[in-house]
């Protein structure tokens, strides 16, 4: 599946509360040597957000890491990591009250010679943006983009319904979780965004490619990113990644 070859990358990552939360939920874990990049956005009560976030990122980053070696498939790998943080933090949850029902979602981006994993679970979104177009690569795991898909409510609804936040699938909230896989070549001169909902949520996606397109250095980008989301008003924890390959 995976060919041989091998192509350098640049990129910029910045995380940050917002504007309205104390507490910022969301974790990233970034080895650019491997190619290796996990986002993940927290939920629950008594900062368990943040413990389950920061307990998906180590867990599968390090499982990654250690283990991503010739004869290993790149693919199971990252299905078993997954699968690993899952069990573990919903252990985790169950051990101690103040922890109860915590989650989170999960985006996992492995570069792997001239191919790329992308894994999630939960709203956290992986977008392609190249030649003037944004292409967002992700389904989110939510109610309303059920109903979307189904042609029950329209895109522009499902933005401002209150029921946007509602995940149906989430890393840690039971013991089997949909894991969606997508395996696609890596593109020259693409840029890769990675992000959590406090992003999307903010601004729309023709905002993101008016800033990400554009863009020469990865990291300004990002730092321009996370500006227009707190502009707009910051309500949530905003992590974005920009991979440009």
């Amino acid at each position: 599946m995976f060919g041989k070859g091998k192509k350098k990358w640049k990129i910029g990552h910045l995380s940050d509360p917002g504007r309205i939360r104390r507490l910022n939920e969301d974790s990233v874990y970034v080895d650019e040597k491997k190619g290796l990049f996990v986002l993940a956005d927290g939920m629950g009560g008594h900062n368990a957000g943040e413990v389950a976030s920061s307990l998906a990122v180590n867990l599968v980053g390090s499982m990654i890491q250690s283990e991503l070696r010739a004869g290993v498939d790149p693919l199971e790998l990252v299905t078993s990591a997954i699968a690993r943080a899952n069990a573990d933090i919903l252990l985790e949850s169950e051990s101690k009250s103040a922890w109860n029902e915590m989650g989170t979602t999960l985006l996992v981006t492995l570069m792997v010679d001239q191919k790329m994993i992308i894994a999630h679970v939960g709203d956290s979104r992986a977008y392609s943006i190249k030649n003037g177009t944004i292409t967002q690569l992700t389904e989110d795991h939510t109610f309303v983009a059920d109903w979307v898909k189904r042609g029950l409510i329209t895109k522009e609804q499902a933005r401002r319904h209150h029921q946007r936040h509602g995940l149906t699938e989430a890393i840690g909230i039971t013991e089997d979780v949909r894991i969606d896989l997508l395996v696609r070549d890596r593109v020259e001169n693409e840029r890769l965004l990675l992000c959590s909902d406090g992003l999307t949520e903010m601004i729309e996606d023709e905002e993101i490619l008016t800033i990400v397109s554009p863009a020469k250095n990865p990291q300004a980008a990002c730092n321009k990113l996370i500006e227009a989301a707190n502009t707009s008003g910051g309500r949530d924890n905003i992590t974005v990644i920009l991979i440009f390959t």
